[in-house]
């Protein structure tokens, strides 16, 4: 069976088909990394259950999407609690990725009990496949809209510049 897509005459795409590729690209990755997200907070609540006190996670993970630019991020935070006025309040504390897709384990993990470890460990390769995903289509999406620019500027200049 050919796969439709590869019957398209490439001629007849335009910028804003290649937009509209990416876009719906972004939005399967965002509801795949929305269902390992779930999953995440699903496995923790049963673990979180089956653990002493004194063997809680503290690491959370969530998806901020980037409505502007078509793009989401995939974060690991650590979870802690402060006392205000005689209240207790949660705070996240946002942990940095660092350079490339993955989170450093070494950083993320310290201190985190073991059974988290091994959760978090096995999501994060699937994040840093998607994070990696993310970005290359956020460098289509650029040279796609570099090129449209590009292309929308020449028609603007004056004819005889261009016949020279």
């Amino acid at each position: 069976m050919k796969n439709e897509q590869a019957n398209v005459d490439l001629t007849t795409l335009s910028e804003e088909d290649m937009l509209g590729w990416i876009e719906t690209k972004v939005d399967q990755l965002y509801a795949e990394a929305k269902v390992l997200v779930d999953d995440y907070w699903r496995r923790l609540k049963a673990e979180q259950n089956r653990h002493a006190g004194s063997n809680k996670a503290r690491i959370g993970v969530r998806i901020r999407r980037r409505e502007t630019c078509l793009s989401f991020s995939i974060e690991w935070f650590r979870m802690a609690m402060i006392r205000q006025q005689g209240q207790t309040k949660p705070i996240a504390h946002y942990l940095k990725k660092g350079p490339g897709y993955h989170y450093p384990m070494g950083r993320l993990l310290q201190g985190e009990p073991e059974w988290e470890a091994v959760l978090i460990e096995e999501l994060e390769t699937e994040f840093a496949d998607i994070r990696k995903q993310i970005d290359l289509l956020g460098k289509v999406r650029d040279a796609v809209q570099g090129y449209r620019k590009a292309t929308r500027s020449s028609f603007n200049r004056p004819t005889d510049k261009i016949l020279d």
